[in-house]
């Protein structure tokens, strides 16, 4: 019993070296979506000695990040599925880097776009980061995997919001190569996912991947279906004479992936809207305006990012006891109760002046951030991970990924304006409104996903429920067996 335990142990830290290294490029990326702002007030100051720029080239700086991401997917979606998954994770830590050089040595407002830009690429980043988790870890450990990689994306931003108020831009561009060179070391020590091996036919490799990751009798069944399914995958396209195009038609037009593109879509527009991301990079403007003091406003972010981590972290526990469906939807409910409780709040106060203390409308953005980062968002990760069938990542990612950055650079450029022109809480209000409209639609579509391999929930959603049936029994006899 005692030596069973202790492989548990080794395949548990095998698996947790490929996500530290995720989570060291995750930091960065956090830093990367904290990062305007440190840098928008500096370039808006006009008695600033360095870069200048008007507002709204500042929004666009912004916002370019997520619109570069959009030309990023059909990057990296290639390098995916033909290079495999260490060449991808390798090549957006050095372009990361690259990008933080050229903003440390920038001098004009183009060059910031060209930096901004390249990072954008990698934007990819948040959603491959995912499908690696869920490849490499273990159906049981993919949930809270996927929250320890979030938890990084806010420490990333902590620590930017942090340098803020010792540090300039250029100063945290120097610091925040680090993480994307380490991460870049870090990747040539993995293995090549088994997954991916097992598509490209090179099943010996694939074996030793997957031992090296579970051993010899964890999963066991798994990959022996994993093994067959894509050997008949591969003898369909040898077989299937129709044009690339045509095929590409095909996939894209299936159950599965129609269902799953749908799923991860409306998981994405749905945490864009909860403030996610948009937070990130206007949380110091949002707290000024709703105390204002810009002083108060960046103690405020760094007391944010704090909850945000403290919730992560109660979420990597919440994810592991609770199934995905209820933690989505308990979570998103709450969200939109309080994204409509503020509005009122600030109707209230605003249009009718109503005596209520300023500090309200700030404690109850903390405590949504706090909800959508319990309930939200590490949930639809982790959904966003494993949803996918195999044959079809490429082309999802590469799909989902411009509706993701779509979202997110669409967010990004209108909360600023619907802000000046209908005020916080007309903002909110649409807000809430569009997540509504994403739970209810998820809730007839979104199947339960936890603790389930990858192939059941290719089944489920291919409508192979006798697949299912089988693969259950199989996993069942050979827990007994061992």
């Amino acid at each position: 019993m005692l030596p069973r335990k202790r492989n548990e142990r080794i395949f548990f830290f095998r698996q947790g070296f490929v996500v530290l290294t995720i989570m060291i490029q995750s930091v960065s990326t956090g830093i990367m979506l904290g990062f305007p702002a440190i840098l928008n007030p500096a370039i808006l100051d006009p008695n600033s000695p360095d870069i200048k720029v008007t507002s709204s080239d500042a929004s666009w700086l912004t916002s370019v990040l997520a619109y570069a991401g959009l030309v990023g997917f059909y990057i990296l979606s290639p390098i995916l599925q033909i290079f495999g998954r260490k060449a991808v994770h390798v090549f957006k830590n050095v372009l990361t880097g690259i990008g933080w050089i050229i903003f440390y040595y920038a001098q004009s407002l183009p060059t910031l776009y060209v930096a901004r830009i390249a990072q954008g690429i990698t934007m990819g980043a948040i959603y491959i980061n995912v499908i690696l988790i869920g490849e490499y870890a273990d159906p049981e450990r993919r949930g809270y995997f996927t929250v320890l990689q979030k938890i990084a994306l806010a420490v990333g931003a902590l620590i930017c919001h942090s340098m803020t108020l010792l540090l300039t831009w250029r100063q945290v561009a120097a610091i925040a190569i680090v993480p994307s060179t380490v991460a870049t070391i870090l990747t040539f020590f993995w293995p090549e996912s088994p997954f991916y091996l097992a598509m490209k036919g090179r099943y010996e490799e694939c074996e030793r991947s997957f031992h090296w990751l579970n051993g010899t009798l964890n999963r066991s069944n798994e990959l022996k279906e994993l093994i067959s399914t894509q050997k008949e995958m591969a003898e369909n396209k040898r077989t299937d004479k129709s044009k690339n195009l045509s095929r590409l038609w095909k996939l894209g037009s299936s159950r599965e992936f129609l269902r799953a593109f749908s799923i991860v879509a409306l998981l994405s527009i749905a945490i864009d809207l909860c403030g996610r991301n948009y937070f990130k990079a206007y949380i110091v403007q949002i707290m000024t305006d709703l105390t204002g003091s810009k002083t108060t406003g960046v103690y405020i972010s760094l007391i944010s990012d704090c909850l945000i981590i403290a919730a992560l972290l109660f979420s990597s526990f919440a994810v592991k006891w609770f199934r995905r469906r209820r933690l989505l939807f308990t979570g998103g409910t709450l969200a939109v109760l309080i994204l409509y409780t503020i509005s009122l709040v600030l109707y209230l106060k605003n249009s009718w002046r109503f005596n209520i203390s300023s500090w309200v409308s700030p404690c109850l953005v903390l405590l949504m951030n706090v909800v959508v980062h319990i309930g939200v968002s590490p949930v639809a990760f982790a959904i966003i991970g494993e949803i996918f069938p195999l044959h079809l990542k490429g082309l999802g990612s590469c799909m989902s990924g411009t509706v993701l950055t779509a979202s997110f650079g669409t967010v990004l450029k209108l909360t600023p304006v619907l802000i000046e022109s209908i005020g916080l809480e007309g903002t909110y209000v649409i807000y809430g409104s569009g997540v509504v409209v994403c739970l209810v639609i998820l809730h007839f579509i979104l199947p339960e996903t936890k603790e389930k391999t990858l192939l059941e929930i290719e089944n489920i959603l291919s409508g192979n429920m006798r697949k299912v049936r089988e693969t259950v029994k199989d996993t069942a006899l050979l827990d007994v067996n061992c």
